[in-house]
């Protein structure tokens, strides 16, 4: 009897079906959009060298598989499946896959493509998603929080080197932009191209 009702409360506790309607409702909005522009204020805290660095990012989404974002140290342009990311501390600009690039869209339209929720918080004015991403999804474990209108406003995460990465949304437009730089094809002078796809 023990542990039927074990298994039952781990059932309530990942089954959350009030969670989920909201996210795909969240979902609806973002994919039902001409375009998503947002700005964001990222802070990653490294424990290895126990400090804190803050960027601001700009990301721009144009339907269906478009998207270009920039900091302060790099620049990241997806178009299908590739991925051009241009570091401006290395002078490079690495050709990658599109599919082993993390970017905020991966958290909002189709989320569930990419995780399962584990927990769901209604907190005030905001509602909390504790997100497990399915096999071979980076990361593995993401928060996202969104306010009454189901927009997205917090993300967090731990990223590739364990370090902690919280980032706010401070603008946010559903549209389409003509913002975005083809650094595919405008190389700055200086840079080397390096393809990581062959």
């Amino acid at each position: 009897m023990i542990p039927i009702i074990l298994a039952l409360m781990l059932a309530s506790q990942t089954a959350n079906p009030k969670g989920e309607e909201i996210l795909n409702q969240m979902a609806s909005l973002y994919s039902g959009a001409d375009g998503i522009i947002l700005v964001m204020k990222s802070q990653t805290y490294s424990k290895v060298f126990e400090e804190t660095t803050s960027t601001t990012i700009a990301f721009n989404f144009n339907p269906p598989d478009t998207f270009y974002y920039s900091s302060d140290y790099e620049q990241v342009l997806g178009i299908a499946d590739t991925t051009w990311v241009l570091s401006k501390k290395h002078k490079q600009i690495q050709k990658k896959l599109t599919e082993s690039y993390l970017k905020p869209t991966d958290f909002i339209i189709n989320w569930n493509n990419h995780y399962v929720l584990k927990n769901y918080q209604k907190g005030g004015d905001f509602d909390k998603f504790d997100l497990v991403g399915k096999e071979g999804v980076s990361p593995s474990q993401v928060r996202i929080t969104l306010n009454q209108e189901r927009h997205l406003r917090y993300i967090y995460y731990k990223d590739a080197s364990g370090d902690d990465v919280n980032i706010r949304l401070s603008q946010e437009r559903l549209a389409r932009t003509a913002k975005i730089h083809l650094i595919n094809i405008d190389i700055p002078k200086g840079y080397q191209l390096i393809d990581l796809t062959e």
